[in-house]
């Protein structure tokens, strides 16, 4: 069978467990790999569940798929493809579209002539970063020093004019599947977007000479960043001190957020956040629709139950903007 035909008849598969919660007719993509095919399963079904749970009905899942590269080898052909995705939905009478993007993994064994899903995934976490962030954890006596830094004040840059979340919205709605050319693109790029859409929200930088201090990005020749700007960890910490440039508030539940706000996921419950996402828009229930880099997504579902990193032990923080 051709690849294409393979993801085409695989994301039809999905496509249609979503609609009705059926997972059996996923199993065959797996090649009896029971511990994949539950893991796989697990986050179309989660995605089914969160559906149902809302009190939402699905109408509609429309999808494209492109080969991003591919690698053969005497004993099989590995390839990667970007999936862009999009379901409608009803949810008390209003309309509402949601639009993700995916890589999946799949592998042609050449022994037996059969393709296979290795694996769905959406990355979470810039390796590069985290390490650096690391070593300067480790330079700080504690966590508490370290947040006790990030919330002192410095040098303000860029209009101090207030927080107009509509903007930081506006920006989150043309920049959230592309790249603004005036930024770099990373890899995990999820912090670095919301970054940017604070600032376009008008946050003003917080200049330093340190990475580990700030909230700040130079580009050009020197091109350079606070760990704040695009470490998913170290925003969190910056908001969770409550200091400028963003003077955010805790919130206890998702209810309590608006356009704008933030939510910080830990996906496995450790304490480190990993993920950051905006709110753009209230659902028919008034619960908060995201958008989001590195899984480049729009207006979706901010609990993430159908991500590929859930796991049970999952923890938000909820973060109401002020600004200064």
């Amino acid at each position: 069978m051709e690849w294409r035909t393979f993801v085409k008849e695989y994301f039809d598969a999905v496509h249609h467990a979503w609609l009705d919660g059926q997972l059996e007719r996923l199993r065959p993509f797996y090649m009896g790999k029971e511990h994949l095919q539950a893991k796989e399963c697990g986050w179309v079904n989660r995605a089914y569940e969160q559906m149902h749970k809302r009190g939402a009905k699905l109408l509609q899942v429309k999808g494209r798929v492109a080969p991003t590269c591919w690698l053969e080898t005497a004993a099989a052909v590995d390839i990667t493809v970007f999936w862009t995705g999009k379901r409608w939905y009803l949810l008390q009478g209003r309309l509402h579209e949601e639009a993700s993007n995916r890589l999946l993994q799949l592998r042609l064994d050449k022994a037996t002539g059969q393709w296979e899903i290795v694996g769905t995934r959406e990355r979470r976490g810039d390796p590069k970063s985290e390490r650096a962030e690391e070593i300067m954890l480790r330079r700080s006596e504690s966590a508490s020093a370290y947040e006790d830094a990030m919330a002192q004040p410095l040098l303000v840059v860029h209009g101090a004019g207030g927080y107009q979340p509509e903007k930081a919205v506006a920006y989150a709605e043309r920049y959230w599947n592309t790249t603004n050319p005036a930024y770099p693109r990373f890899t995990d790029d999820c912090t670095n977007f919301i970054s940017q859409c604070l600032y376009a929200g008008g946050i003003p930088m917080l200049m330093s000479k340190e990475k580990g201090k700030g909230w700040w990005i130079r580009t050009g020749k020197s091109a350079d960043w606070s760990y704040s700007w695009t470490v998913a960890h170290s925003l969190y910490l910056l908001l969770k001190s409550g200091g400028p440039p963003m003077r955010a508030v805790a919130k206890p539940s998702a209810a309590d957020l608006v356009p704008g706000d933030i939510i910080c996921y830990d996906f496995n419950g450790d304490g480190r956040f990993q993920h950051n996402t905006i709110v753009v828009a209230k659902d028919a229930n008034q619960m908060p629709l995201v958008n989001a880099h590195t899984t480049d997504s729009r207006m979706r579902y901010w609990a993430y139950e159908d991500s590929t990193a859930y796991t049970p032990q999952m923890r938000y923080a909820f973060f109401h903007i002020r600004g200064v």
